[in-house]
């Protein structure tokens, strides 16, 4: 794929002739930049020295990786890792790769400025991802990750300690009925639960159906918002009087969501709009 003496800015544009064929323009410079800082070259090399000539293992390094990506296997799960609210987390096809939707709503929990509580419950953590971001966000907090899959778990646990964030990881699956055994009560309880539609798997792409976890990600059609339901007795159950709730939706379920917590007895239940005017987060206060 390389020649013998290619420097790092032509292995750069063979690169991102290479991702084009799969991905837009800007999603292709942003997963060149990943692939050449996993490699050891980082923009302040290439940009600065883009005569330097990496050595043979790194070519084949990178070739190795453009060919995982033509089989359609995600990046972050070909480099094992990805970024989240600057922190990295190790992925792998045990747990969904977190998505930019989910940060946001990770930054608009610590921009309201309204959490004062001292204990954070994350249900359905995955990687971990939310429940560590929150733990750095409020050092101060307990804060808890629960989780179905035994693989999330271990995930997890490894991401709090790369991250040096002490975090309480629990097995439990957020349709059981034992979920209500966890002591609270909780000051904020938040989920990003499975909520997409087995019909609309025709509409996602083969890099996530093939790869990422469907458990993690589908609900039947017949009953898009079950989930939610069971967070919503939940937060009735363990939430503190005032604590707060935030979960991440279905664009096509928002008012629906907000109805079933509003129904449940919360108040101020809102709907927020994601980056891309989408209704994607519901949130409220008992």
């Amino acid at each position: 794929m390389f020649q013998n003496h290619a420097t790092i800015a032509q292995i750069r544009l063979v690169l991102l002739r290479e991702l084009r064929k799969i991905y837009s323009g800007n999603e292709s410079s942003s997963i060149a930049k990943l692939i050449l800082e996993h490699v050891g070259y980082p923009s302040s090399v290439y940009l600065h020295d883009p005569n330097r000539i990496p050595e043979t293992a790194t070519k084949v390094q990178i070739t190795e990786i453009v060919t995982e990506i033509h089989s359609g296997r995600p990046i972050q799960y070909i480099l094992g890792y990805t970024y989240f609210c600057d922190m990295k987390i190790l992925v792998d096809e045990s747990v969904l790769i977190p998505r930019p939707e989910t940060e946001e709503m990770v930054l608009n929990i610590g921009s309201a400025g309204s959490h004062t509580g001292n204990r954070i419950i994350d249900l359905g953590t995955g990687s971990g991802c939310i429940a560590l971001a929150l733990k750095k966000l409020f050092p101060e907090a307990d804060v808890t990750g629960v989780d179905l899959s035994k693989g999330a778990l271990e995930m997890s646990n490894i991401n709090g300690r790369l991250n040096n964030l002490d975090i309480k990881w629990v097995q439990r699956d957020m349709l059981d009925p034992e979920l209500m055994n966890l002591e609270g009560p909780f000051s904020l309880v938040v989920s990003n639960p499975p909520y997409v539609l087995k019909s609309e798997k025709e509409m996602m792409t083969k890099n996530v159906l093939d790869f990422e976890p469907g458990s993690a990600l589908f609900v039947n059609n017949s009953e898009p918002l079950v989930y939610f339901r069971s967070i919503a007795a939940f937060c009735m159950n363990k939430l503190e009087s005032g604590g707060l709730f935030w979960v991440e939706i279905n664009e096509r379920f928002g008012k629906e969501t907000a109805r079933l917590f509003n129904k449940a007895g919360f108040e101020h239940v809102a709907i927020t709009k994601d980056i891309h005017g989408k209704e994607r987060f519901v949130n409220g206060r008992k």
